[in-house]
């Protein structure tokens, strides 16, 4: 005998849930029910739902009803959403067969219940994105999601106050451990990474995109590399390291760690031999702000046959004075004005010209907001800023200039 429910409904039209005691029998070779009793409405038997279990029973006490009815809550709910999609992307770019490859087989990375390094990596990865941190802050964010690896064991952090540290400090230096074995195969993923990018997504490598940024330190760190330099961060007393970033058809393909006292065109020679040596990449067109053009560097890029987009610095450098003033004479035409155009409902204009400089071809583009900036400066200065005579608001009285 089992209990069905089934709903009705009543006089008013109101669906009620009512409990029957069903009993199954077999008749003829064919299984068939039949109602015992209707025992009534189910809201109106909750409240004697151990007695009923009891008489169902045969008047034995059952375990469920020796507990009584106690509540039942949820003791913890991880969120496991963000995990589960991370390691589908994972997985589809390769990265945990291309890891596993790459890890370093020593006697101490087969301990039982140890992590492979591509599961190790994965757990970095994925916190940066969530909840980005240090590596001593991942084990709060272990606390929150369902974090597992490759056998489906969860990740938990054992907790161990030792002076600042409040997790195990063995348990944390596996992790920082981790980051030096991926370090140590660092090029080769980025090629192996960069070839499955190019077949999955049938990348066509044309324009090639480099910029650098900086970073510092509160104390002296890493020999060699931590220096005094032109500091972004506006902390000029600390030491600092650059990093430089490679970017194609919007995807990162590679980076680079500089000293903090190298300036940003120093390092743009090394950046092509890394791209032809590395990745094979023939003839691409480099993209860079003012601060990667010297005379060298774009005798090197003519020489090895690369195109180039380079932001040339307008104030108080001749040169582009009289190329503007020059390009001034020709016809201006709009052009389109991009982001600009979806925050506001009228677009500030702009303008552009095209010709040739230095065997290159250029392109001036006048931008109203930015001619206002830099007047400001000027006032601020004492007015000793020199506009080329003869543009006024129509010509390419600011802005950078491509070429």
């Amino acid at each position: 005998m089992y209990l069905r429910t089934v709903k009705a409904k009543g006089a008013e039209g109101v669906e009620f849930e009512y409990i029957r005691l069903v009993e199954a029998y077999w008749e003829n070779g064919r299984s068939k029910q039949r109602i015992i009793a209707n025992l009534g409405r189910k809201d109106l038997l909750a409240p004697h739902l151990e007695s009923l279990i009891e008489l169902l029973s045969g008047g034995k006490k059952t375990k469920s009803s020796s507990l009584g009815a106690q509540p039942i809550e949820a003791t913890h709910a991880a969120c496991w959403g963000p995990m589960l999609v991370a390691r589908s992307l994972w997985r589809e770019l390769g990265l945990e067969s291309m890891l596993d490859a790459l890890a370093p087989k020593t006697k101490s990375t087969q301990k039982a219940g140890k992590l492979p390094l591509a599961d190790r990596v994965l757990v970095l990865v994925a916190s940066r994105l969530c909840r980005p941190g240090s590596e001593h802050a991942l084990a709060q964010w272990l606390e929150s999601d369902f974090v597992c690896g490759r056998d489906g064991k969860r990740i938990l952090a054992p907790w161990k106050q030792q002076g600042r540290v409040r997790v195990d400090l063995n348990w944390l230096q596996e992790w920082y451990r981790t980051l030096d074995q991926l370090l140590a195969c660092k090029d080769r993923i980025e090629v192996e990474l960069f070839a499955r990018l190019r077949d999955l997504f049938h990348l066509q490598v044309e324009l090639v995109f480099y910029d650098l940024t900086s970073t510092y330190f509160e104390g002296r760190g890493p020999a060699g590399l931590a220096e005094f330099g032109y500091s972004r961060d506006g902390k000029p007393r600390n030491r600092q390291v650059q990093v430089g970033l490679v970017m194609i058809n919007s995807w990162p393909i590679a980076h680079q760690v500089f000293e903090g006292g190298l300036r940003d065109s120093a390092t743009v020679e090394m950046l092509l031999k890394d791209l032809q040596e590395r990745f094979g990449l023939g003839r691409v067109i480099f993209v860079g702000d003012r601060g990667m053009v010297t005379i060298q560097n774009l005798a090197t890029l003519r020489q090895r046959g690369q195109g180039y987009l380079v932001g040339l610095k307008r104030r108080r450098n001749e040169q582009v004075n009289r190329y503007i003033e020059a390009a001034a004479q020709g016809q201006w035409q709009q052009c389109p004005v991009g982001i600009s155009a979806q925050e506001k409902r009228a677009g500030p204009s702009h303008h552009g010209d095209g010709g040739s400089w230095r065997g290159a071809g250029g392109a001036g583009f006048c931008c109203p907001e930015r001619r206002t900036l830099e007047l400001r400066a000027d006032d601020a200065e004492g007015g000793h800023g020199k506009n080329p005579p003869g543009l006024g608001e129509t010509g390419p009285a600011s802005g950078e200039w491509s070429t």
